[in-house]
């Protein structure tokens, strides 16, 4: 039988990739699907060998503190591909790991497929050069990197972005009249929960002062980000949705969101927010020498000025993040304006369909015609 092997390392790419897999057992039903991933994709028949997901590690200093964890994982990576012999690996976002063994993976003779592409335009432009030696086609969530693949020679096909497919269409607008409902999303990652919920919390309970009857919605990727969300909340009223944001986003008037998938998935739904971000410092550090853009948050990155509000690191702070959500509860017109351009964004994003367009281009770069 036929192996494809996949490596994806984020929460959210595991969602996309579990739709791709779908996709892919309709197409190609004897093609076997493993590598590391997560949950979601094991319940789609991945053959799980490592769960790359559910603690996944971002950010320069806490990467550094799992180094030889990390190491000793791509060693054992590589071992798996050498053992199950795929006819292709795809790599999916994830780059502080996949960019290093994609030259190992190259070596074997085995095509890779990145889909989900780095952020080069982001982060570090002379990725493109490195990814042209090594991958064999890039297949990317914006249209508006194409051209940054095509330039340097990289064969890149836009797929449309996976959340389209999640949500097709925006939520209806709501009731702007008290008691409110407000989003708290803090990340999918404990190192992002700890970072970034204690100053979600503390503009809470600002905001419940001002407005006494407020319910505050915080979803949590899994159990153990249930259980880190209650230990830090104590006893401060709040409702845990476990295993997705979905209601949380339909039935929160605003939100504070923390960078990421989730702001993406805010937007696409309607729901206003407020952006922030808190990382180790040192981390931060490095990401503002490195990083070469004005926004951090792909909805203004996207539309290329600010459409939402980003408090970053020392800026996050409860009583900035407060007057920022106020702000959005009581000015009608700069919540309308946020929605309009919402669904601007939703437009230039195109039609649902990418998880099929994905799994299509994955069989046609390796040579597969669908037997279906």
């Amino acid at each position: 039988m036929n192996t494809i092997f996949w490596v994806v390392g984020d929460p959210s790419a595991d969602l996309h990739c579990a739709n791709v897999i779908r996709e892919l057992r309709q197409l190609t039903p004897k093609i076997r699907h493993v590598g590391l991933g997560g949950q979601n994709m094991e319940k789609e028949g991945f053959v799980l060998l490592h769960d790359l997901c559910t603690n996944a590690v971002m950010g320069f200093v806490e990467v550094v503190k799992h180094l030889g964890d990390i190491k000793q994982l791509m060693k054992n990576t590589i071992d798996w591909i050498k053992e199950y012999k795929p006819i292709g690996v795809v790599l999916v976002d994830y780059p502080g790991f996949n960019l290093h063994i994609a030259p190992m993976i190259k070596e074997l003779n085995i095509p890779i497929i990145y889909y989900i592409s780095p952020q080069v335009w982001a982060w570090k432009k002379n990725r493109v050069k490195k990814i042209a030696q090594w991958v064999k086609k890039v297949l990317v969530i914006f249209p508006f990197e194409v051209p940054i693949y095509e330039k340097e020679g990289v064969e890149c096909v836009y797929v449309g972005h996976p959340l389209i497919d999640k949500i097709p269409t925006m939520r209806t607008e709501l009731d702007y009249t008290p008691p409110y409902t407000i989003g708290l999303l803090p990340g999918s990652r404990p190192q992002e929960i700890k970072r970034n919920f204690p100053v979600m919390l503390e503009t809470a309970k600002q905001f419940l002062s001002t407005y006494p009857h407020t319910k505050f919605l915080v979803p949590a990727f899994n159990r153990n980000c249930a259980e880190l969300i209650r230990n830090i909340s104590g006893d401060f009223p709040i409702e845990i949705y476990e295993g997705g944001i979905e209601q949380v986003l339909q039935k929160s008037h605003a939100g504070i969101v923390s960078s990421g998938t989730a702001t993406l998935e805010s937007a696409l739904y309607g729901m206003p927010f407020v952006l922030i971000y808190r990382t180790h410092p040192l981390t931060y550090y490095i990401a503002r020498c490195l990083v070469k853009i004005e926004y951090i948050g792909i909805v203004n990155i996207f539309m290329g000025r600010e459409v939402v509000p980003e408090l970053i690191q020392n800026s996050a702070t409860p009583l900035n993040i407060y007057s920022q959500l106020v702000s959005l509860i009581q000015n009608s017109t700069l919540r309308g304006n946020m929605i309009y351009d919402f669904k601007q964004l939703r437009e230039k994003l195109g039609s649902p369909g990418a998880g099929k367009q994905t799994a299509i281009e994955i069989l046609r770069t390796l040579g597969i015609s669908p037997s279906k």
